[in-house]
């Protein structure tokens, strides 16, 4: 029979471990939720403009693109470091055999130069090279 105290003197252990276990577990469970950080609150990405896509070359479509692009950088601009990152999320959705030769063209002179165009800058660029002749293909379609 001396296994017996050896089994009641186990059951007593265990039961002493379940009780505290329950007591940290009860004491974890009531403690308050920790306040999330400032980082943590606004470290999220939030899209809240959608990514306007790629212009792919029909002037008759660049007004609306374009706007929706402006409005995208303007919600986005905390994401951006410099001029580089503006200038490359721009010109890279410039596609098509002209507006995508157009941005190779553009991208392949600020990488040799190492000078990128402002935001600003940049704006008048596009909008002098498809803006005049987008709005005169509107005109055009309108009148058929």
């Amino acid at each position: 029979m001396s296994s017996q105290p050896d089994i009641n003197a186990l059951l007593h252990n265990m039961c002493a471990q379940i009780q505290a276990l329950t007591g940290q577990l009860a004491e974890i469970q009531a403690a308050p939720a920790a306040e999330p950080t400032v980082e943590q609150k606004f470290n999220k990405k939030v899209e809240i403009v959608a990514d306007p896509g790629t212009f792919k070359g029909d002037r008759a479509r660049f007004a609306k693109w374009w706007i929706k692009l402006q409005i995208w950088i303007k919600a986005n601009w905390d994401m951006f470091a410099d001029d580089f990152e503006i200038a490359t999320a721009v010109l890279s959705r410039l596609k098509g055999p002209v507006a995508g030769q157009c941005a190779q063209v553009r991208m392949q002179e600020c990488y040799t130069a190492g000078v990128w165009p402002t935001w600003d800058d940049l704006k008048v660029e596009i909008e002098k090279y498809f803006q005049p002749q987008a709005e005169h293909d509107w005109a055009r379609q309108q009148i058929r």
